[in-house]
């Protein structure tokens, strides 16, 4: 029995285990059994506490725009990891870029997520107060989530690094300090397999224990035509060896666990957090939309057009997603794990110290990525050598290319793009933070420091034969730019900050906030393809960044129901070395109005904000001609306003919506020395998102307890492009493939129905089916214009049923 299967096999056991378990004596706790019913039959919208100021305070009385998800929502819409978070709060768009483990994300119109591992994400993501330095593996699965916040605008003052987007920051739960148990288990289609369970011991002595455990597995939706073939990178980089592709594009597989201990000394709380994830899976099936028609283009199309007579296929499909491609596209494996302690001393009634100190590391293996969806092309190096032969007549470039001597053999591949890479990081951070409440102000001040050691080895290939399925050098290299890059970050930040809260009156308050930032760069090119585009080559680079950035608001909370307030903020992120490509830093001042208000006896709950943002020297990544462009394009302007709403008309039942709006206006954008402001856009960008969502808890069954439990609800976004400028072709210099290339907006619509918190034996039961994107909605999440222009269609329709357990 393989791995796989074996913990398949002990996953469903554990799912048949539960009804078991149900009826086994336990000593239930009480206390949680009454909170959720309490929870289900609420009459008045709940208080939500945060942590969005680095200290805990009301939801509506912090002058922050912020979203918190607590553990009943996540766990009523199956969140477990970042990439669910899509479409929850306003101006939050998510897709992963073909890959599983690179995300993109983005908040009010900035976008962050670039697989390199020498620039910094633009939205920074926190588990338990610790930074996550890189975007690859920064999409891990927890069993065990207590809270989400999702902070919008620039982060410049109390995260720990700084930030031009927004922040998430997650909180995982603590130990509890007595006998518990919640166990779940789901099935549903595609073979979906997902199991949770979450333990509390007693406590023992000062300690305080909670292990959780998560397998969460689903088969790929579209298959792979070359399954069980490889392809040998071992003469481009040796520890890559051959990569064997997959069978079905788009699967995943994953183990994921927890420990969190808590010691309390006195007035010394003490927090240790460790948690661990292996992830197996693979990247979304990429299909072609057409050749780019640009000057590499003009190569490619005939190629293309030749692959009927070669036995090739070129995956084209503009209709829709295809129920099968060729993909070159092995397994990505990555394991990610942290740890952290967290003292936290109340020195005395006034001062509280803390500090967080956390190791984190992660590793991608060798993986290859069919990004430019050419895995079943076919052609050869004396058939690319006619082609770009000068002086050739059209009989000769014939001839050459049906020589059965030059024909593809069954194995000879050809890729317009070929991208395999693996990278890992290492990371350290340690912040000291004072937090003094006095009646008169409330101080947050502290030092932090971060440092990272990240090397990564990329294997490019331009216009590629591949004889035997081997990526071997050859003289075309200098011509197209295909080779090896290899690099290595580490990368130091350093920073002091200080936020200060002064209580002019009962009801008005001044924050003003600031922070200094040191980050040194280190960027060792040990070997650079030409495809990266960068005017650096091999050698060991260095470069130091100092900035000042701050954080002021005005806070009138007129009645215990409203607070309104007006901010301005600043942002910055880091300049650097992207292979050879050198960088500016990127800075963001955001200008902020909101109101936080409740009303009607507390049943309506209305949070809006309005902002403008002056954007400079974005850092944007684009592609042209086969190239890699990274630079710091130019200036925008970025206006919109946010609105979240609940609403418990009736005990038991919460509606809730949001909506959000940002126009983004470039005002400069350098493009490979072209300003191309008048015409370029964000990608994977929408204008609009929404959320609607209706929740029913009915009246408990009995003096036992047990509800019906049910959940409505749709998220929105409206039209997005998929690359930053039109393409366009290189004979007329009009666009081209521009209705492709927008993407129409589309609503996901997710439901669930069952029964909750039903006495069984000694313990709770509850069952439920559930639904994601029930209108099978098929969009294109990711697209790239790599030669040919390709996109990946997101999965479909998911449901199935779902079995808890808690005593």
């Amino acid at each position: 029995m393989t791995k796989t299967e074996l913990r398949t096999s002990l996953l469903r056991g554990s799912i048949l285990a539960l009804g078991a378990l149900a009826l086994a004596p336990a000593a239930y706790a009480e206390e949680d059994a009454q909170q959720s019913a309490g929870e289900g039959q609420q009459a008045s919208v709940q208080e939500i506490i945060v942590t969005a100021q680095r200290r805990e305070e009301s939801l509506q009385k912090v002058p922050v725009a912020v979203t918190a998800i607590g553990s009943e929502q996540l766990a009523a819409l199956r969140v477990n990891s970042v990439r669910n978070l899509a479409g929850l709060a306003p101006s939050l768009q998510l897709n992963t870029q073909g890959q599983q483990s690179n995300p993109t994300i983005i908040i009010r119109g900035v976008a962050s997520g670039t697989s390199s591992n020498s620039v910094d994400p633009k939205v920074g993501i926190y588990i338990d107060g610790v930074y996550i330095g890189r975007a690859v593996g920064s999409l891990l699965d927890f069993s065990d989530i207590q809270r989400v916040e999702v902070l919008r605008g620039p982060q410049g003052t109390l995260f720990g690094r700084n930030a031009t987007s927004g922040a998430i920051s997650i909180v995982t739960a603590a130990p509890k300090g007595e006998w518990g148990v919640r166990a779940t288990g789901s099935y549903g289609n595609y073979d979906a397999w997902r199991g949770k369970v979450s333990l509390d011991l007693p406590q023992i002595g000062p300690f305080s224990v909670r292990l959780s455990y998560l397998h969460d597995e689903i088969d790929g939706d579209v298959a792979n035509t070359m399954a069980d073939k490889g392809l040998n990178l071992s003469l481009r980089a040796p520890e890559f060896g051959t990569q064997k592709f997959v069978k079905r594009l788009g699967y995943r597989n994953v183990d994921g666990g927890q420990v969190a201990v808590r010691g309390e000394f006195g007035n010394l709380t003490a927090d240790y957090r460790f948690d661990y994830t292996d992830s197996h899976g693979s990247g979304r099936a990429m299909q072609s939309f057409g050749v780019i028609p640009d000057a590499s283009g003009q190569l490619l199309a005939p190629i293309v057009a030749l692959q009927p007579f070669f036995g090739g296929t070129t995956n084209y499909g503009v209709d829709g997603p295809l129920k099968s491609v060729a993909a070159a596209t092995s397994d990505e494996h990555t394991v990610t794990q942290g740890h952290s302690l967290t003292l936290t001393l109340a020195a005395n009634d006034n001062l509280t110290v803390k500090s967080i100190t956390a190791f984190r590391k992660f590793r991608q293996d060798p993986v290859v990525f069919d990004l430019g969806s050419a895995g079943g092309m076919r052609f050869t190096f004396q058939q690319l050598g006619a082609l770009i032969t000068p002086g050739l007549t059209p009989e000769q470039i014939q001839a050459a290319l049906f020589n059965p001597a030059n024909l593809p053999g069954p194995n000879d591949y050809f890729f317009p793009l070929l991208s395999a890479r693996a990278t890992s990081q290492k990371q350290f951070s340690q912040e000291l933070q004072f937090q003094v409440t006095t009646d008169q102000f409330d101080l947050t001040a502290g030092l932090f420091y971060f440092h990272e050691r990240s090397p990564g080895t990329e294997v490019l290939g331009i216009l590629s034969p591949a004889p035997s399925a081997t990526i071997v050098p050859s003289a075309l290299d200098a011509v197209f730019g295909s080779g090896i890059t290899r690099t290595i970050g580490v990368n130091d930040s350093m920073a002091g900050y200080g936020q200060l809260t002064w209580h002019l009156t009962d009801t008005f308050d001044i924050t003003a906030g600031l922070r200094g930032t040191i980050d040194d760069r280190e960027l060792n090119i040990l070997v650079i393809s030409g495809a990266q585009g960068g005017s650096l080559g091999v050698g060991d680079y260095k470069a130091t960044y100092k900035k000042l950035t701050y954080t002021g608001i005005a806070t009138w909370r007129p009645t215990e129901q409203t607070t309104l307030f007006a901010k301005v903020a600043t942002g910055y992120v880091s300049g650097g070395i992207l292979s050879g490509i050198p960088y500016r830093p990127e800075n963001l001042t955001s200008y902020e109005v909101g109101a936080k208000t409740q009303f009607l006896d507390n049943k309506v709950r209305l949070n809006v904000a309005a902002y403008y943002n002056d954007y400079k020297d974005l850092q944007t990544q684009n592609f042209i001609n086969g190239r890699q462009f990274f630079d710091n394009a130019g200036k925008a302007k970025i206006k919109g306003f946010e609105a979240e709403l609940d609403i418990v008309p009736v005990q038991g039942l919460n509606l809730s919506g949001s909506v959000g709006y940002t126009d983004f206006d470039y005002k400069t954008f350098i493009l490979n020395g072209e300003d191309v402001a008048s015409f370029a856009r964000p990608t994977y960008f929408s204008k609009w998102t929404g959320r609607a969502a209706a929740v029913y808890n009915s009246p408990d069954f009995g003096n036992d307890g047990g509800h019906v439990t049910a959940l409505v609800e749709g998220r929105y976004r409206s039209s997005y492009y998929l690359t930053s400028t039109p393409l366009r072709s290189i004979l007329t210099g009009q666009p081209a493939l521009e209705d492709l290339n927008r993407q129409p907006g589309y609503w996901l619509v997710n439901g669930r129905l069952g029964v909750a918190d039903v006495p069984l034996g000694g313990a709770r039961m509850s069952l439920s089916v559930f639904g994601d994107n029930l209108f099978d909605e098929r969009y294109v999440g990711f697209g790239a214009p790599v030669l040919l222009f390709t996109g990946n269609y997101e999965r479909g329709r998911t449901y199935g049923v779902e079995l808890g357990v808690s005593f």
